[in-house]
Formats: C-alpha cells, sequence, structure tokens
C-alpha cells in the first residue's frame, strides 16, 4: 500500500479532504487515491478562492502529475449535461454515452506537430468525457498468475479487451474506481511496485459491457492460489508488525475472499451429494438430469478448489 506521501496532502487540506490530522472522506475512497483511482462521488463543501466560493460541490477525485512532476489533485464535478469533447463525431459521443462501446481510440496532432494517441472513455456519473495517454499505462505483468504477453500488455494498455487462457477477461478502465473491468468478480494483479513484483487484490470489480457469463460466478485456479500467497505474505508483515493497519486491512480482504471461495464451494459439493441421491427432483429420469446438466455447463455447475 502506498504512503500518504504520494498525495498532494497540501492540495488535500485546502479543499477540506485532509483536515485536523484526519481525512474527512471514507477510507475506501482515500485507497482509491493511494492506488491511482479515481473516487467515487465525494462532496466537498466550504470552498472558497480568490473568485469562486461554493458551498457544496459533488465531484470524483484523482490524483495526477503536475507541471512540476509532483502529485497533484484533480477534481472532476458532476455535470447536469454531458460534455462534449474536440476529437469526437457526436455519433461516437452518443455511442459512448449510451455505452454501447467502452471507449475510442484517437490520433490527433499536438500543438508541436506530433502525432499523439488517446483513450477516450465517458463517465457515467460526472457526464463527462475523460481520456488517457496509453503511453503513460502500466501494464500488469501476470493476472491471476498468467503472464501477459507483449500483445496483451499493448491490447490493456489501449483500452482493449484482454482474455487468458482460462477464459478471464478485463479491461483496463480509467474512469472507474477499481481502474478495470472484468467478466470476474476478483483479480489479482502482478505488478512492479518499487522494483519488485507485488500482488495486487481488486474485488468488487464492475463487469464489462455486455452480458454476464459463467465466469463471473466461478474463481479461477490462479485466483485462488494467488489469495494464498498473498495470505501468507501479508501474514508475515503482520507478525514483523502487529500494528499494520494496511496490513490488517488487506487480510481481512484475503480472508473475506477465501470465505467466500469455501461458501460456494461448499454449496456445489452439497448440489453434488442431492444429484447424486437424485433429491434434485424425483419426477427427472437420470437422462433428463444428465442433458439438464449439460446446459448448465461444467464451469457453471460446478466449481473447484
Amino acid at each position: 500500500m502506498k504512503t500518504d506521501k504520494t498525495l498532494p496532502m497540501q492540495d488535500l487540506r485546502i479543499f477540506g479532504i485532509y483536515k485536523d490530522g484526519k481525512f474527512t472522506i471514507p477510507e475506501e475512497q482515500v485507497r482509491a487515491l493511494r492506488n491511482g483511482r479515481m473516487t467515487d462521488i465525494v462532496e466537498l463543501k466550504n470552498l472558497k478562492g480568490k473568485d469562486v466560493e461554493i458551498d457544496s460541490l459533488p465531484a470524483r477525485l484523482s490524483i495526477v502529475k503536475g507541471n512540476n512532476g509532483e502529485p497533484s489533485l484533480r477534481i472532476d464535478p458532476v455535470y447536469r449535461e454531458p460534455n462534449s469533447h474536440p476529437h469526437l463525431s457526436e455519433d461516437e459521443r452518443q455511442r459512448l454515452i449510451r455505452s454501447e462501446i467502452a471507449n475510442i481510440r484517437k490520433s490527433y496532432v499536438d500543438k508541436n506537430g506530433n502525432v499523439q494517441t488517446e483513450i477516450i472513455e465517458y463517465d457515467q456519473e460526472t457526464k463527462q468525457f475523460m481520456s488517457f495517454d496509453p503511453r503513460a499505462i502500466k501494464a500488469p505483468e501476470a493476472v491471476d498468475g498468467q503472464t501477459l504477453s507483449p500483445e496483451q500488455k499493448k491490447k490493456y494498455k489501449e483500452g482493449e479487451v484482454v482474455e487468458l487462457a482460462d477464459g478471464t477477461e478485463f479491461q483496463l478502465s480509467t474512469i472507474d474506481k477499481r481502474g478495470i473491468r472484468s467478466n470476474r468478480n476478483g483479480l489479482i494483479l502482478s505488478v512492479i511496485l518499487d522494483g519488485g513484483l507485488s500482488y495486487l487484490l481488486v474485488t468488487g470489480i464492475q463487469r464489462m459491457l455486455g452480458k454476464k457469463t459463467k465466469e463471473e460466478e466461478s474463481y479461477s485456479q490462479g485466483y485462488i492460489d494467488g489469495l494464498k500467497e498473498i495470505k501468507k505474505q501479508v501474514e508475515h508483515k503482520m507478525s514483523l508488525n502487529p500494528k499494520n493497519k494496511d496490513a490488517s486491512y488487506d487480510l481481512d480482504m484475503v480472508k473475506q475472499e477465501l470465505a467466500k471461495i469455501a461458501s460456494a464451494n461448499a454449496a456445489t459439493q452439497g448440489l453434488d451429494r442431492r444429484f447424486y441421491t437424485g433429491s434434485i427432483s424425483e419426477t427427472k429420469s437420470a437422462e433428463e438430469l444428465k442433458g439438464s446438466d449439460k446446459k448448465r455447463g461444467d464451469g457453471e455447475y460446478k466449481r473447484k478448489l
């Protein structure tokens, strides 16, 4: 977990987000900022400046690099109507607003005459079009224990859907608080931090555009193995410093996920037992039950630890 040294504390004090030695927004939102993600909508109060005085401003917050290279606070207020974007046609604009597509890749010529690329998304919460430079994105080294190829990393950085061998799909989304969307509820990203490989557990992930899939209701073996590895590492940190709040929080997260998996596995085993004892339905024949099982599909019917 990143420390508060990565946050622009002076900016946070000016806008009342850090006051009297405490954050005035929920801890979950602070963690989003520390991890380089956007917060949910928070309410900034009593904003006073040279030419402005605002009693209340609903907005999403994020941390960006300032002109001096240091972290700076970005405030994206909630608009009443969707704003515009200079590089989008009206058709492209409407497709993003209607969530028909997740993003659009556009090329443009900057003020120095250089061709640049940006990925444009639409934030439904603030009604703003937001863009990011794929060159500024760092792709994970692996997801759920599966190493990403150079092509997969390129797709990730450019906002395209990346698919793994086990059916897991995920897509970068800078407007999402988790920073990623997937057809799984949780992912473990292996990322390079401070010169070493670290594991990042991401839970409560929003699904990508499209229909819900069976993968969303299952847990990959790589995810399960990753949870166990994270648990070992965090427990080691706790043994060195029992008062480590970040480690304690991470350990609780991991335990909750493992409990969900154990519960899902126990429920599936219960269904297996009822199936073999014939107690699912006394009126269906064995052949009917077998056909019903095929319709469900192995991944949806049975999840193995």
